[in-house]
């Protein structure tokens, strides 16, 4: 019956791993749920084994418990990421400092990124920043090419840009300029 069921839950598992949602946090708590079961299977039948050769019994429920640990760890790690997206928190892997050298140095016209705010919505980042530039021939173009160096380079698909042409000025803009790495704060 284990590996009946041992079978069956690698069939789950790949189909699952296949699809192209793999980053959808759905398809990872399927995946989760398919590799507690496919874990469980393994456990039983090393469990059947070792007590057809052996008639250790106790190798069951110890096996039962590790299986559970293995689930337990993966569980909290996307029962993390899960709270964090409802509470649309910040993106772990989104470096801001970066982001700001990135763009300064993709963009020429681009001169400062200040007031960085990233938070996702449904798995997707969403942004707000504050970028002075040298004033440009085509607002819209200059605005278009932001839209895409944020799409293409970061996955942020719906960007609020504020395009400023004077010199930031603000108790804000002071700390911006003085930290060589550049300061950030996510909501």
């Amino acid at each position: 019956i284990a590996v009946a069921g041992l079978i069956a839950n690698l069939l789950a598992f790949w189909i699952l791993h296949s699809g192209s949602g793999e980053k959808n946090m759905n398809v990872r708590a399927a995946a989760l749920h398919v590799l507690g079961d496919l874990l469980g299977s393994v456990g039983a039948i090393i469990a059947a084994i070792v007590i057809l050769w052996t008639g250790w019994t106790p190798v069951d429920p110890i096996l039962s418990v590790l299986v559970s640990a293995l689930v337990l760890r993966s569980a909290w790690r996307l029962l993390k990421e899960s709270v964090n997206e409802l509470l649309e928190g910040a993106p772990s892997s989104l470096d801001v400092a970066a982001l700001k050298r990135n763009l300064s140095r993709s963009i020429p016209e681009v001169r400062d990124v200040h007031h960085v705010h990233v938070w996702l919505v449904g798995e997707k980042p969403v942004m707000t920043l504050h970028v002075q530039v040298i004033p440009p021939h085509d607002h819209d173009a200059l605005l278009g090419r932001i839209q895409h160096f944020l799409e293409h380079e970061y996955q942020v698909g719906h960007a609020t840009i504020q395009m400023e042409y004077q010199p930031c000025s603000g108790l804000d803009c002071h700390l911006y300029q003085s930290s060589p790495q550049g300061h950030h704060h996510h909501h």
